[in-house]
């Protein structure tokens, strides 16, 4: 147990830390903290980077909505062009042209590991996570970017960190035979009091940005009507 030992010679106060055992129990302790005070929706706008070996090689704007638990709207470079994505109920919707192009089942894991986890059950998302891949017997302290973190899972092949302090997640990495991903929450500010990702960074090798995204018109705890998460709605749904 990490300790604290302060007061000069006289007294020594000991202040315990809590350290987790496992992801499941770091996953109750970022429920535990945030639950309380993590926002429920999420509307903002997004500049949007792509990047090939390093050079600039395209810019858009999408346009998000978030809604607790599990489900998020993107619509991609303008409100009519017909063109984004759905996540909801555990689902993946592709639009092109306003036409629903694919239908896939798909937990997302940032949705899960950024947002949900704050606010649902911590045993749905427990149970997520394991369904997912991510091996939560495993746990590790590290250091990232300068500040203590845990790390779950394997990392040469799923696993996610979190903020020791902050209990905000900071990053998550894939790997397989063929496929490098690994996305990272690089910034977060404080809207209405509340943290915020306000830029996130996707990699498709190590240290390879491939994409970068930055959001601006962000409002927490915005209204949100269930309605614009139905896939034939896509279309026509505004936020």
């Amino acid at each position: 147990m990490r300790c604290l030992l302060i007061f000069g010679f006289a007294i020594l106060l000991l202040y315990s830390c809590k350290e987790p055992k496992n992801g499941k129990e770091l996953i109750e302790m970022m429920h535990q903290k945030h639950s309380q005070n993590f926002y429920q929706t999420l509307c903002f706008s997004q500049k949007v980077f792509h990047y090939n070996n390093d050079t600039l090689i395209s810019e858009d704007i999408w346009h998000e909505a978030y809604k607790s638990p599990g489900r998020l709207i993107l619509k991609f470079t303008d409100w009519n062009s017909g063109n984004g994505m759905i996540f909801s109920n555990d689902s993946l919707y592709v639009f092109d042209k306003g036409v629903l192009a694919k239908k896939i089942e798909r937990l997302h894991d940032l949705i899960i590991l950024g947002l949900d986890i704050n606010n649902q059950d911590p045993e749905k998302t427990i149970k997520q996570v394991k369904r997912m891949g991510y091996d939560l017997t495993l746990i590790n302290e590290v250091s990232l970017n300068g500040n203590f973190a845990w790390i779950v899972g394997d990392s040469t092949k799923l696993c996610f960190w979190v903020d020791a302090k902050s209990l905000l997640f900071l990053k998550m990495r894939r790997v397989t035979d063929s496929t490098f991903r690994e996305v990272e929450f690089s910034k977060y500010d404080a809207i209405q009091g509340l943290a915020v990702a306000t830029q996130i960074k996707f990699y498709n090798a190590p240290n390879k940005v491939e994409m970068i995204e930055e959001y601006f018109n962000v409002r927490v705890n915005c209204n949100v009507d269930d309605s614009i998460f139905y896939p034939f709605k896509f279309s026509s749904s505004k936020w």
